[in-house]
């Protein structure tokens, strides 16, 4: 295998790992998911105080 086939197979096995990660644990991802949104409608109604 060459540099670039081992970059992409990395790639190729990083991804399958996640997105076996995220179908196992379903709940992390809401939770983490429902954290970013309110940290950015936050942020967002800071910025219209500020105005």
């Amino acid at each position: 295998m060459n540099e670039k086939q081992l970059k992409e197979k990395a790639i190729e096995l990083r991804r399958a790992y996640q997105r076996e990660w995220r179908t196992k644990n379903k709940d992390k991802v809401k939770a983490n998911n429902l954290r970013y949104w309110e940290r950015k409608a936050q942020k967002e109604a800071q910025a219209e105080r500020s105005m």
